[in-house]
């Protein structure tokens, strides 16, 4: 008997098994993503890959489950990455946990919505997260700042040509390449 290959396109040309997790430059580019922590991006990431493009609106993460996905020991840093991300508009909760109320015999983690996405039942996404900025004074001010200097610095040169990548030295002292 012959075995299937798991990777083999669909008739359509897609496989099945291949997704990705999109990020719009719209999001990336924004202060408010510039004002993240390196954990909360991590999280944004995680939330992501549990969207199928149906499901946007019942991604079921809890703060233990996601501690776990980041290789996280410490809960109350995962706790402050959702409090973040709520914060700055880039997800919604949809259900809060249950774990006192037994829904059919089992208990469910918290249930979110990302904003940039449509999900069931709306018509287009908030983009909450384009109006907000962090409070002025605090560490997720100064990153947003730093963060928006170094794209302000990165499309100057880019849009003047002078990238640092290509007027470094470094190329005249690559490794040759293999014969």
């Amino acid at each position: 008997m012959r075995k299937r290959r798991k990777n083999k396109p669909n008739k359509t040309g897609r496989n099945p098994t291949s997704r990705f997790a999109r990020l719009d430059h719209r999001l990336l580019n924004s202060p408010a993503y510039r004002a993240l922590s390196v954990a909360a991006r991590a999280l944004l990431v995680e939330l992501t890959m549990l969207d199928n493009g149906d499901n946007n609106g019942s991604l079921y993460l809890g703060i233990r489950d996601a501690a776990g996905r980041l290789g996280m020991a410490d809960l109350t840093a995962v706790r402050s990455a959702f409090d973040e991300l709520q914060d700055l508009g880039f997800i919604e909760m949809t259900e809060a946990a249950s774990f006192h109320v037994k829904a059919a015999e089992k208990s469910r983690a918290r249930c979110w919505r990302l904003s940039w996405l449509a999900g069931p039942g709306r018509k287009g996404p908030s983009m909450a997260f384009m109006e907000r900025q962090p409070e002025p004074g605090t560490k997720a001010h100064k990153r947003m700042e730093r963060g928006m200097r170094a794209l302000k610095a990165y499309r100057k040169a880019r849009d003047s040509g002078h990238l640092p990548v290509l007027d470094s030295d470094t190329e005249s002292q690559a490794i040759p390449p293999m014969r």
